[in-house]
């Protein structure tokens, strides 16, 4: 586990596994469900910014923060405050996160 304080030292090299490690089934089938993988796929940014909307909708929804998390792991390490919510910046690396790793294992 990577807690915040040791994401924060290092979060160029971190930041993948320090949000994956918030991902549950939940997200990857958000993931799955919500933009798919062909999307992913044909994304033509590498952060996948041009993935901004569920299928079938024609609102320029971002659909990134709406990914699922692990909200109890994020308070263990740090992520968020006891009482506290994730910010919608942390719930799209979090969905970000499952994407590249969802990608990458069909490959």
């Amino acid at each position: 586990m990577i807690t915040k304080s040791e994401y924060m030292e290092n979060s160029s090299e971190l930041h993948q596994e320090y949000y994956l490690q918030f991902a549950t089934e939940s997200t990857f089938q958000f993931v799955r469900s919500s933009i798919g993988l062909n999307k992913l796929r044909e994304s033509k940014d590498k952060y996948f910014n041009d993935v901004i909307r569920m299928p079938g909708r024609a609102d320029a929804t971002w659909i990134w923060d709406l990914s699922p998390c692990n909200l109890q792991l994020m308070r263990e390490l740090g992520e968020v405050g006891e009482r506290s919510l994730p910010s919608k910046s942390t719930l799209t690396c979090v969905g970000k996160a499952a994407a590249r790793k969802l990608l990458s294992d069909s490959e």
